[in-house]
């Protein structure tokens, strides 16, 4: 069973994850937040003082890289939760027990169970995980995922509202001013100019007056720094249209 549930979780990355470590690693992180993780974990161990509610991704890859039943062990906990059971954590954690998580299906358990063993956790790799993490949650915040996804719609069904993340960083990223005119269009919107997206079903997008000027630079710095490489051909966006001449 255990054989069968690592090669399920590989599976499940390998068909909807872009290629490289670092896409898997966001497509992990969104995952997390998409399902609630990060109400009671967080990416690396927070120092400041005080108990965190529950064990951070850092801690957990320590702790059972080298045990060989981890990986039964911590999907089991994820799906079911930890009441009436050992409590690993005991005294180093705010929560007494992790309740069951409803609404993560086992497959993405798996996947998450696996990524987070596996998980990379020298410095610098924590650092880009946080920052992803962080920005992720100021994108929440400022409403930008109310239309835009991290990842594109693999679905053809599905005609999304606004372009992805990801998308939006392959068109962008050989661009010289992408910056400043994607924090122009966060700020004050594209109504008026020529619609650059044929896939979306929003014309245009409307001005965001309730985002500070530098959480947008910020927004854009991250949006451009995503990885690219493992862009299906299906979701290349398609190209610009010309202007049309009054």
């Amino acid at each position: 069973m255990r054989r069968f549930l690592t090669y399920l979780s590989g599976l499940v990355v390998a068909l909807v994850a872009p290629t490289t470590l670092q896409a898997k690693d966001e497509q992990m992180l969104d995952l997390a937040n998409a399902r609630g993780c990060f109400i009671c974990h967080q990416v690396a161990a927070d120092n400041s003082g005080g108990k965190p509610l529950g064990p951070s991704y850092q801690e957990v890859a320590v702790r059972y890289r080298d045990d060989q039943q981890a990986f039964d062990q911590l999907l089991d906990r994820v799906i079911h939760g930890t009441a009436y059971r050992d409590q690993k954590w005991e005294g180093k954690v705010a929560m007494r027990f992790m309740p069951p998580n409803v609404n993560v299906s086992r497959e993405e358990a798996a996947a998450l169970v696996r990524w987070i063993i596996d998980l990379d956790v020298d410095q610098k790799t924590v650092e880009r995980l946080q920052r992803h993490d962080n920005m992720l949650r100021l994108s929440s915040l400022s409403g930008c995922n109310i239309c835009h996804r991290v990842e594109p719609v693999t679905e053809s069904r599905v005609v999304p509202l606004a372009p992805s993340f990801r998308e939006i960083a392959g068109r962008y990223q050989v661009n010289a001013n992408a910056k400043s005119d994607l924090v122009d269009s966060v700020l004050k919107g594209t109504q008026g100019g020529t619609r650059m997206w044929e896939n979306v079903n929003m014309r245009f997008m409307p001005p965001n007056v309730n985002v500070r000027d530098e959480d947008a630079a910020a927004l854009v710095d991250w949006i451009l720094s995503l990885e690219t490489k493992g862009l299906a051909k299906h979701a290349r966006v398609p190209a610009q249209r010309p202007v049309k001449k009054p």
